[in-house]
């Protein structure tokens, strides 16, 4: 069930407990005893203890209230999480040698040669290459020469 509820009540309530008053007033607008999912919480909380959203607009199910917009989606995102890691997983094992750089070089210099030390047989002038494209950091440059 998909129900949009005015929390704007939570307004009279003082300054530092509007947030959790908002809370007890989305309860209220439901006859059974509901729970608030995390992600309705923090949507709630979104912009502190002081200043809830007026109207929120949330998904009832299995007792469970999910905020509308991330029930429709959570979804449609698992799916498409999992059709893009078997992507990845075809993509890696069918390219083993060749690694995108530009991932690798993308990061702090002690990220960058953690994942350089975690490749097999890395191609450093490729390194090179992808750092001038993208940061162009002179001593990782001057650390891949050495390498």
């Amino acid at each position: 069930m998909r129900k949009t509820v005015n929390i704007s009540k939570a307004k009279t309530a003082s300054r530092q407990s509007r947030a959790k008053k908002a809370v007890s007033v989305l309860k209220s607008h439901f006859e059974e005893d509901v729970k608030v999912s995390q992600e309705l919480n923090e949507q709630i909380w979104s912009k502190g203890i002081e200043n809830p959203p007026s109207k929120v607009t949330v998904t009832l199910e299995e007792g469970m209230l999910y905020p509308a917009e991330s029930f429709e989606s959570e979804t449609q995102e698992k799916e498409e999480i999992e059709e893009s890691e078997a992507e990845e997983s075809e993509d890696e094992s069918s390219e083993s040698g060749d690694e995108d750089y530009s991932e690798v070089v993308d990061g702090t210099m002690d990220e960058v040669k953690d994942r350089v030390g975690e490749l097999e047989d890395p191609d450093f002038e490729a390194l090179i290459e992808a750092e001038e494209a993208g940061k162009d950091r002179k001593t990782m440059k001057e650390w891949f020469e050495n390498q």
